[in-house]
Formats: structure tokens, C-alpha cells, sequence
């Protein structure tokens, strides 16, 4: 049952022993190549597990519950894990998330879940909120008013909706903004993804740069009803069509930037569907085209796989804690962003064979059941130094599957809220100034 999990552990536990066993992949992951030579009571092994630990106490607790983790009666103090963090570049745990990942997709074969044949990526991003001081502000930037400003990061997520795993994540400055970003990771997919994006990315470039890649990348993207061609789709009362998209100035400009150049006459082909909501029309722009057996009704259902990725951020804001970051540093707020990634990764690999064993044994009950998240990624932490020290892994794997499958709550289909304005008070912004955990 745990073959899979075993094999991705060993996978990530084999790259830490790469890296630090070969000088020129070593020189990749910190900053100075003198860095993590001498012998401390945290090495770079064990950096690197305690900040993927995800450290949302005071820090000397976590330090000295991390050391009993790894039966050690010493521990390092808070000054030694920050001289030690400095050194660690943040690209190792975006790296070691790949092996995660892809070690999954290698290992589980046909268990992969895939849409047509398509993994089914959805792409949006969040904006996260970091503590107020000069290094960050500088860095990542943010908004501000008459009073004062707000410090702000720009996230982004490459989101598997149906095995759940998180592909390409990325960190940017806040005024970056997530269409750069988008445009950023395109290069970076993989021909059996078939991306998924929402109004915010209905635009002429976003298009081009999917099908002017080696292998066209293959989307869906919810138009903008106030586009003029998207207008006059809508008013002719087809429910499919294919039609030309007409550069705009920008989109000339930008894919300039990007080392296209086109004229004003360069058409693009894509396919327009219409899907009737109760209470509007939507539009959804695709290459997907009806000749090859994407039929008119399969748009409806493949574009609502896209609200995983709203569900996955709010798992990292709310039960992973994403903004209670551990460190005041550019550095730190990155390592710990990717590392978030990493933990909600692993969790998400670790209960797929609890949340089987759940639907197996509860398809008798009123409603599907699912893991509780929540208590599953605590019973996760707790248990996560021994599954990288311990020999006995499986036996340790049985035990967390015991505890997930004792934890569990109904899936409600069909639910739907009405969304609730803030009032203006509300609204505001909370200003961080300091850095304070909890000791418990």
C-alpha cells in the first residue's frame, strides 16, 4: 500500500545526500562555497528539515523540540539557526519540491489521475502579506494610502487540481504582478498539461505564448465578456465557434518583450464556448478543438476543476500558516514560502492511500467522506523528523495512515454561499510590525 510513499521519501532523502556529496551542486544551494563546511550542531541536512518543519512557535521552542525530535539533549540557539539560514539558498527547496513531484508522477504510474489524458493544471495567483519592516519593503514592495503601507509578496501556483500537488510554484515583488507570472511559467510546463486560467489571463499574449511553444501547450481560459470579440460571440447565440483574435498594440509590445515579433495582422485561432450558469453566460477560450473529441459539454465540468487551486491557497494561508513566516529576511520569507509548498506536497502524496481506504470502507454513508486536512498535516509535523531519520519507514507510514483514517469529514456537494461584503472598517488591512509566535 505504501510502496509509492516509501520510494518518493527515499527519493527526497537521496537528493539531500546528492547535494551535499558533490561540490558543484552543492555550490547551487548556498551562498558562499565556503558555507557549510565546519561542523555545527545544524548542519545543512538538518537546516533543511527543520525550516520544512514549518516554524510557527517561538523559535527557541521549535529548535528545542526539532533537537529531542532527533535525539539530541543539545540544541543550537535561535542566533545559530539565522547565521545558518543565511547561508541556504532558497532555490534548494523549490529544487527538492521538484524530486517530490515528479518522483510521484514516475512512481505512481497509471494511479496518476489525468483528464483526457491530461494532467489538469490550474494557474492563478495570491498576494500574501509580510512583516512591515525596510529589507522587506524594499524587496517585495506593496500598497499603500494617506496613513500608511502595506507590505505585500505575489504568489503563484501551477496547481495539479486532481492529484493535488503544486508544480510551479513562485515569489515575486508585489507590483510584478501575476500576469508576468503566468506568463513566466509557461516555459515551464509540460506537454501533458492542459492549463486552466481565469478572466484575469483572457488576453492575446497569454494565448500565442501556449501555441507558439516547441509543442502547443493546451488551455481553457474564462474570457472577458467585454472584449469586443467575446461580445459579439455571445449576441450570435452559438454555443461553439471557432474564430481570429487580432492583436492589441500591448499584446504587440509584449511579446516583443518576450522575443515574438508580430504585426497587427497576426491571427491567433481558438475556440469560443459558451456555458449557461443560472444567472449569466460564461465564455470559455480554448484550444481544445471538437474535431479531436472535446465536445461542447465537457467545458462546463472541466473549468469548475479549476476552483482546486482557490481551495489549495486558502490550505496554505489557514492550516499551513503561509504568512506567519519564521525570519525578517528576503531569504527567509522565500525559504519559508517554498518549503510551505513542499509540506503541503507531501502531505497531499502521504493521505492518498488513507483517503482510499476511507472511500472503501465509509461509500455506505449519507455523504463522501474525506480526510480531515487539517488534524492529518499536525499528526504530519509531528511525525516528520523520524520519517526522514528512521530506518523503519513504512512501519512509521502505517502509523500516520492509522491516524488519518480516524479523522475524517463529509464532502457536501451542491453547497453554494452567498458572498458577503465587508463593511469598510473590515476591509482594512492589518499592519505587521513585529515578528511574535506563540511559545505553545
Amino acid at each position: 500500500m505504501f510502496d509509492v510513499n516509501v520510494k518518493v521519501i527515499s527519493e527526497l532523502k537521496s537528493f539531500i545526500s546528492i547535494v551535499t556529496g558533490k561540490k558543484a551542486y552543492f555550490d547551487k544551494y548556498r551562498v558562499s562555497d565556503k558555507d557549510f563546511t565546519r561542523t555545527r550542531k545544524l548542519p545543512f541536512s538538518s537546516l533543511v528539515l527543520f525550516i520544512t518543519k514549518l516554524c510557527k512557535k517561538t523559535l527557541s521552542i521549535e529548535l528545542e523540540q526539532f533537537f529531542g525530535d532527533m535525539g539530541s539533549i543539545m540544541y543550537c540557539s535561535v542566533s545559530a539557526f539565522t547565521q545558518q539560514r543565511i547561508k541556504l539558498e532558497p532555490l534548494f527547496f523549490y529544487h527538492w519540491n521538484m524530486v517530490l513531484w515528479g518522483s510521484y508522477y514516475f512512481y505512481a504510474g497509471e494511479q496518476v489521475k489525468r483528464w483526457k489524458g491530461y494532467r489538469v493544471i490550474a494557474a492563478d495567483g495570491s498576494s500574501i502579506s509580510l512583516i512591515n519592516n525596510a529589507a522587506l519593503s524594499k524587496h517585495f514592495g506593496g500598497q499603500g494610502n494617506q496613513v500608511c503601507n502595506f507590505v505585500l509578496a505575489k504568489t503563484f501556483y501551477h496547481y495539479d487540481v486532481l492529484n493535488e500537488l503544486i508544480v510551479l510554484p513562485d515569489i515575486q515583488p508585489y507590483r510584478y504582478g501575476e500576469l508576468n507570472m503566468a506568463y513566466d511559467g509557461i516555459d515551464r510546463t509540460e506537454e501533458d498539461m492542459l492549463m486552466l486560467y481565469d478572466r484575469n489571463f483572457s488576453n492575446y499574449k497569454m494565448v500565442a505564448l501556449h501555441l507558439w511553444q516547441e509543442k502547443e501547450r493546451k488551455f481553457v481560459i474564462r474570457a472577458k465578456e467585454t472584449q469586443n470579440l467575446i461580445k459579439k460571440f455571445i449576441n450570435s447565440g452559438s454555443q461553439s465557434s471557432v474564430v481570429d483574435m487580432l492583436p492589441t498594440p500591448p499584446a504587440i509590445a509584449g511579446l516583443k518583450k518576450s522575443g515574438f515579433t508580430i504585426t497587427k495582422d497576426t491571427l491567433l485561432k481558438v475556440r469560443l464556448v459558451r456555458v449557461e450558469l443560472p444567472a449569466s453566460v460564461e465564455v470559455l477560450m480554448t484550444n481544445l478543438w471538437e474535431e479531436d473529441g472535446f465536445t461542447d459539454d465537457l467545458f462546463k465540468d472541466l473549468y469548475f476543476m479549476r476552483w482546486g487551486v482557490e481551495t489549495n491557497i486558502s490550505v496554505q494561508k489557514n492550516i499551513l500558516q503561509l504568512e506567519s513566516f519564521s525570519g525578517l529576511t528576503v531569504a527567509a520569507v522565500t525559504q519559508d514560502f517554498y518549503a510551505t509548498v513542499m509540506m503541503a506536497n507531501l502531505h497531499s502524496i502521504l493521505i492518498k492511500d488513507a483517503q482510499d481506504t476511507v472511500e472503501t470502507n465509509m461509500k455506505d454513508r449519507k455523504y463522501p467522506m474525506k480526510i480531515n486536512k487539517n488534524k492529518s498535516f499536525g499528526r504530519l509535523k509531528i511525525n516528520l523528523v523520524s520519517l526522514f531519520i528512521d530506518e523503519a519507514v513504512k512501519d512509521i507510514l502505517e502509523r500516520l495512515h492509522a491516524h488519518f483514517i480516524k479523522d475524517v469529514i463529509p464532502i457536501r456537494k451542491g453547497r453554494t454561499f452567498e458572498r458577503k461584503r465587508k463593511n469598510v472598517q473590515s476591509k482594512s488591512k492589518f499592519k505587521t510590525f513585529t515578528n511574535f509566535k506563540p511559545a505553545y
